[in-house]
């Protein structure tokens, strides 16, 4: 059959090289175009463009899927299956109605929880115990499709969004090289979701991250968890952005110091009050230095005692 497999990020990787290992044919790897990064705001091509290109696979990249010139081309292409996932853009229901056979997105939760674009964030910040992966049929309402299979895995204590990205994305290619044929052969059946059960995982942004310190600390533990390694949970050391990039939980009641004091530093942490218990931070980044084991910088940085944030 022919597909075309709409990705963006390296997310996705693992499943693109899944597919080109499968009895069918890549018409066309669909992606968003170049964006400036970095400090000199060069273009760069995403990692799935690359992997694409190297692979020798035909590229499309829109800016918006709305553009004529997409749906002429991917009309022309005569998919059997559109295959998306972290694609990052709207798919319109006119190239949704496009493939012979059916449009599948791979989505990073058990739905109906945590619909939108940061599904593992979310679990990770709601302290959720398990998540997974949805292979479901896409249609015009946000990620609510009937779901083909789901599989579900534990979250670990100690997972970041980054580690946890990458089992997930594992998952991925696995559910597809093991499922995506009885999909097509229609010998899986999708089954509506529980709409009244939808819950949304919202856009992040920068400053989501900022660290309010009278917060438990059990809840500072999961956001510090959930933004690594994007966007980084933050707050401020002598008036220098502070990066928080890991902690561990510490069962020491905060009894009297005022939230975001630094109360002691140790071998291989730095201790910080909370609204509630302490929080070990265990990896940091000071603005202008590289990211660091806490008890290394606290070695080479007098902070015992200053009270963050501020």
């Amino acid at each position: 059959m022919n597909i075309i497999f709409a990705a963006a990020s390296s997310f996705s990787e693992q499943t693109l090289i899944a597919l080109t290992k499968l009895d069918h044919n890549i018409v066309a790897v669909l992606t968003q175009p170049d964006r400036r990064s970095g400090r000199g705001l060069k273009k760069t091509e995403n990692p799935i463009k690359f992997m694409a290109r190297t692979l020798g696979l035909p590229v499309l990249e829109y800016e918006s899927l709305t553009n004529p010139e997409a749906y002429e081309t991917i009309n022309k292409l005569a998919p059997d299956l559109l295959l998306t996932m972290a694609y990052g853009g709207h798919v319109p229901d006119k190239i949704l109605k496009i493939p012979r056979c059916d449009t599948i997105n791979i989505h990073p939760s058990l739905l109906p929880l945590w619909r939108g674009a940061s599904p593992i964030q979310s679990a990770i910040l709601h302290g959720d115990k398990k998540t997974g992966i949805c292979l479901m049929r896409m249609v015009n309402e946000l990620d609510a499709g009937p779901i083909f299979l789901s599989h579900e895995i534990q979250i670990a204590p100690h997972e970041t969004a980054g580690l946890l990205s990458k089992r997930l994305a594992e998952l991925s290619a696995t559910l597809i090289k093991n499922n995506l044929d009885d999909i097509l052969n229609k010998k899986i059946t999708p089954t509506e979701q529980v709409h009244e059960n939808a819950v949304y995982a919202p856009k992040i942004k920068k400053t989501d991250a900022a660290i309010t310190w009278s917060m438990p600390a059990v809840q500072l533990l999961r956001q510090i968890k959930a933004f690594n390694p994007w966007p980084v949970s933050y707050s401020f050391l002598k008036g220098k952005h502070f990066r928080i990039w890991d902690a561990e939980l510490n069962n020491h009641d905060n009894l009297r110091h005022s939230p975001g004091k630094i109360v002691e530093v140790r071998d291989k942490d730095i201790l910080v009050s909370t609204g509630e218990k302490m929080l070990a931070l265990t990896q940091v980044q000071l603005e202008g230095r590289k990211k660091t084991a806490a008890g290394e910088f606290a070695r080479g940085f007098d902070c015992q005692g200053i009270t963050l944030g501020c």
